[in-house]
């Protein structure tokens, strides 16, 4: 069988995940497995990125599987993202076994299903048939929710058990979504294979019925905006990311999320498309503006760590909804750009819990304090991580929300962007509140369990830390390239 790369990067991860799984019980080996079946992953991911930019999209098995520009920025994500994580994870680990909170074989479960998670996500990048888009999406859940329980403590399983339940409601809403799109377009162009290819749906999206498309876009909106965590259908979010282990809330809210929202930015071009730009910009301003105010009121109350880390990929998903909202080039553009910068703050955010709760053996804030004496790199990382997520300049979510700014104003939006303004800044107070509670003053009688992580530990953190910095400051040329073209696959100029 001729092995082409995108189908390689679905084996590497699977032939990994069964590799890790009848490895032996040893963590010294099965540590250097997972990260070598994450790197050279990893690489193949961003061989198939190198692809595109030098000949642009391409497909594979009858179209069933396609890589294009939009697709090439969520496949970064996993490569980078995924490789430092799965990196943090085998230090993460180690403290656990040592702790005895989880013993080799839930070890060696873990490695095994973080890659299969890594193939799952992949697979909802790349694949061009929205019914399996859709599947793919739905097993992401499946192959996440072990990882999430991996305590095997009741808040942990119960948190599972939400996350199952939750998502699997709201994900029926955009199976509903997949099939009224395949009908609607079967009936336009009398070609089953085509209707079922997001490409032949969006070169025919056009001749839509306008009001069958808004029906389908707000139940992709319902279904996927699940799974991305907007509001109202968000509650399970903030449960998952602060029960599961770090590197776990790290992938989860790094990478996870955004592959939900780049399902949902495939449905929103077809609908844009049929329907015309108006319909799918007022509702998403809409859907953007209710989850950055509830997920900011909420963040004001949270003293758990990882539960203020987890408020913020709510408030983040509501700055990407609202960025397509804005529409136009600057909304559509800071939309994509948005999704790397969160990604790399939001892993940087959760690996620096992982560090916060091994040098405390809690995630309260309010019982920190005096961080920065004890533990300076990982405070200077944690610090980082929040000033990325309020937007400080310098940092590279500040160039998405700046994005959105001129988008909103150049679009005469000013009611939309005032309201967009005083959710920052909500979220701006309340952050750098909770980071002085924590890191600065006298620690309250915390006892402190560890000193500071060795700088091997904190290499992962030191490396995300960079990048949120690099695409921050500077014009990074291919990846610019690749977000523009793939604001122009949203408004349909390229194809």
């Amino acid at each position: 069988i001729e092995m082409d790369s995108l189908t390689l990067i679905l084996i590497l991860p699977l032939l990994g995940a069964i590799l890790l799984f009848f490895s032996p019980k040893n963590y010294a080996f099965l540590s250097l497995l997972h990260v070598a079946v994450s790197a050279v992953t990893s690489l193949a991911l961003l061989f198939n990125v190198s692809k595109v930019l030098t000949g642009g999209t391409f497909y594979a098995h009858d179209k069933f599987l396609f890589l294009d520009s939009l697709g090439c920025v969520f496949l970064i994500l996993i490569a980078v993202t995924g490789l430092l994580v799965n990196l943090y994870a085998t230090h993460y680990m180690r403290w656990e076994l040592e702790e005895g909170h989880i013993n080799l074989s839930a070890l060696k479960k873990y490695y095994a299903l973080s890659h299969v998670f890594i193939f799952t996500m992949s697979l909802s990048v790349i694949c061009n048939n929205v019914a399996f888009m859709w599947a793919a999406i739905e097993a992401t859940t499946l192959s996440s929710v072990f990882l999430v329980a991996i305590l095997k403590d009741q808040k942990s399983t119960e948190s599972g058990y939400k996350y199952i339940v939750l998502c699997s409601i709201g994900l029926a809403f955009a199976l509903y979504a997949t099939v009224l799109l395949y009908s609607a377009t079967f009936a336009e162009i009398k070609d089953g294979e085509a209707a079922m290819l997001w490409t032949g749906i969006m070169a025919n999206a056009k001749n839509l019925s306008p009001d069958v498309a808004k029906l389908i876009f707000v139940f992709a909106l319902i279904g996927f905006g699940t799974k991305a965590g907007l509001a109202p259908t968000h509650t399970w979010l903030p449960d998952v990311h602060a029960q599961g282990p770090a590197p776990i809330s790290a992938l989860l809210s790094g990478v996870l999320l955004k592959c939900a929202m780049l399902a949902l930015f495939r449905y929103y071009a077809i609908a844009a498309q049929a329907t015309g730009m108006e319909f799918v910009q007022s509702v998403m301003i809409v859907s953007g503006l209710i989850t950055l105010f509830v997920g900011g009121i909420f963040l004001i109350r949270q003293h758990d760590v990882k539960r203020m880390f987890a408020y913020h990929s709510i408030v983040h998903m509501g700055v990407i909804a609202f960025a397509l909202g804005v529409g136009g080039f600057f909304g559509l553009f800071a939309a994509i750009f948005h999704c790397l910068a969160h990604s790399f703050t939001k892993a940087l955010a959760f690996c620096s819990t992982g560090n916060i709760a091994r040098i405390y053996g809690h995630k309260d804030m309010s019982k920190m304090g005096g961080m920065i004496k004890i533990a300076p790199v990982t405070t200077m990382m944690f610090g980082a991580a929040v000033c990325s997520l309020v937007g400080v300049p310098a940092f590279a979510i500040f160039v998405s929300e700046f994005n959105v700014f001129v988008g909103a104003v150049n679009s005469g939006q000013y009611f939309s962007v005032a309201l967009f303004a005083i959710a920052l800044a909500i979220i701006f107070i309340a952050d750098f509140s909770h980071f002085n509670l924590a890191s600065f003053g006298e620690p309250k009688g915390a006892v402190v369990h560890n000193k500071e992580m060795s700088i091997l530990e904190n290499l992962p953190l030191i490396l995300l830390c960079a990048l949120i910095i690099i695409f921050g400051v500077w014009h990074v040329d291919n990846f610019y390239t690749l977000v523009e073209n793939g604001v122009k696959i949203i408004t349909g100029e390229l194809l």
